[in-house]
Parts: structure tokens; C-alpha cells; sequence
């Protein structure tokens, strides 16, 4: 089902998805969870939401750069250039709590979802803003226009290369191995090359 089936008339004419988390990097098997999304809804719909806090931030100020090594700029690019996602629709807000007028939606006339994977979904507290999405159903838009009250759908999106992880990478990418190893790992990690990407992860992760 896709977004034109979705939607009736009486529904909300727009709908945003928002594929939220930390992406330090992002590996392939977020990139098929993004394919997936934009399949159903759309690819102008889809918004990749991870942010570079102050916490972050103050780590790298100390050369701290063992869990976050990269800020959001940085993430952005690798996304945008590792997965051809357009850099506008990778969005430096909260994966819980999107801010949908960066993106220039308004909030009264769009309706949003959050997707996020199995494991990540439990830390959502569901209540009277925060709703289950279910297909065909009726979606209400970000804010009420007569009273305010917000409404967010949530959505738990398969997982593809369930045995990908950043922190593996990451080690990887820190450790003694060859370059020809490491090489190895990243065209694993992200399915192509690109010198410069590696080059970039390599010397900010060392």
C-alpha cells in the first residue's frame, strides 16, 4: 500500500516519516529501512532525524570520540553521498520529537510518523500524543487547528543486516588492522566505495 491508497479524502492530505537515531555511521541495513519507507510513503515523505548534542559536543571537546565520533554535518554527508539520500531530508532534530517546521510542513495540515526499529521503539511512551500507525487507518494532523493538541503516529520498520553493527565498524576502523581489512569492512558496512568517506572515517575515528 502506498501513500496514494493510503489516504482518503476526510484523511489528512499530507504525512511525514520521520526514521530517527544516531547513525554513527549509518550502515546498509538502515539504508533498506529507509527504501522500505519510501516505498510506502514516498520518498519526498521520508526525513532521516539524528542530532549531534551538547553531550556530544562536550566529548569532543575533551578528544572524546570513542561513541559519537562524528557531528551532524559530518553524518549528513556520509548519509547523502554513501546512500544518495538528499542532504535536506536528513534533518538535525530529535529522532522523538522531530521539529517537522524545519522541513517547511506545516504542523496544523501534516500528519507525522516516527519509525524507528524493534529495539528502539521501547523507549516511546505511548499516551494520548503518541499513537500506534496502522494502515488505512484515519491519520490527524502534527496539531489540532482548533484546540492544539498534538498527535504523533509511531511505526516499528523491519531490520535488514541484523548482524551490522556501528560499533563494530567502529572498532574496526580503530584497531591495528590493514587498510586493505578495513577496506573490507567498510565496503560490508555501507554495499560501495568511496576513498574519501573512508578516508574521513578513518582519520576522525583515530
Amino acid at each position: 500500500m502506498n501513500i496514494t491508497e493510503l489516504l482518503s479524502e476526510d484523511h489528512t492530505q499530507k504525512v511525514v516519516v520521520f526514521y530517527g537515531g544516531r547513525f554513527q555511521p549509518m550502515h546498509k541495513g538502515h539504508y533498506k529501512v529507509y527504501k522500505f519507507l519510501a516505498d510506502k510513503f514516498g520518498a519526498d515523505n521520508i526525513f532521516i532525524a539524528t542530532m549531534f548534542g551538547k553531550k556530544q559536543q562536550a566529548m569532543h571537546d575533551e578528544n572524546d570520540y570513542s561513541r559519537d565520533p562524528f557531528t551532524f554535518p559530518e553524518k549528513q554527508h556520509i548519509i547523502s553521498t554513501m546512500f544518495d539520500i538528499q542532504a535536506d531530508h536528513i534533518v538535525n532534530t530529535m529522532p522523538y520529537r522531530p521539529n517537522i517546521e524545519l522541513i517547511g510542513r506545516d504542523p496544523y495540515t501534516t500528519a507525522v510518523i516516527l519509525a524507528f526499529s524493534e529495539k528502539d521503539i521501547g523507549r516511546l511512551g505511548p499516551g494520548n500524543v503518541l499513537q500506534p500507525y496502522n494502515d488505512g487507518a484515519k491519520l490527524e494532523s502534527r496539531l489540532d487547528p482548533d484546540t492544539n493538541a498534538e498527535r504523533v503516529y509511531y511505526m516499528t520498520v523491519p531490520t535488514y543486516e541484523d548482524d551490522m553493527s556501528a560499533t563494530n565498524f567502529r572498532d574496526v576502523m580503530r584497531s591495528s588492522a590493514s587498510d586493505e581489512d578495513k577496506g573490507k569492512v567498510f565496503m560490508k558496512f555501507f554495499g560501495k566505495w568511496d576513498g574519501n568517506i573512508f578516508t574521513m572515517i578513518d582519520k576522525r575515528i583515530n
